[in-house]
């Protein structure tokens, strides 16, 4: 149960994520992804402004451990990068560290 009062749905920019049935939307228009790639954008904005190790997004998004040349993050990133562009002014919402992993620039 979710208690009172706590939000199920998550908000960044123009995108909204709705955790209760698994829907996002960018300025209010419905954005299709896998449900692999509504995870990797979840854990990315709920720690947007934080580096995400490519060991810990594979856990969390594909429920496995990441392996030597597994590149499968990547490219669901990649798509997920894809599919929700640029800011309206143009700055990326998405940025790689090289080697390490990801995170979500945190607006303004």
């Amino acid at each position: 149960l979710i208690p009172e009062g706590t939000s199920r749905t998550l908000q960044i920019d123009d995108i909204a994520l709705n955790l209760a049935n698994r829907e996002a939307a960018i300025s209010g228009e419905p954005l299709e992804l896998t449900a692999t790639e509504f995870l990797v954008l979840k854990t990315l904005i709920e720690k947007a402004g934080e580096l995400i190790s490519r060991d810990d997004l594979t856990q969390i998004a594909l429920n496995r451990k990441l392996t030597l040349y597994d590149r499968a993050i990547d490219m669901h990133v990649s798509n997920v990068r894809k599919k929700i562009g640029t800011r309206p002014d143009g700055t990326p919402r998405i940025k790689t560290v090289r080697g390490s992993g990801y995170f979500y620039i945190l607006p303004g």
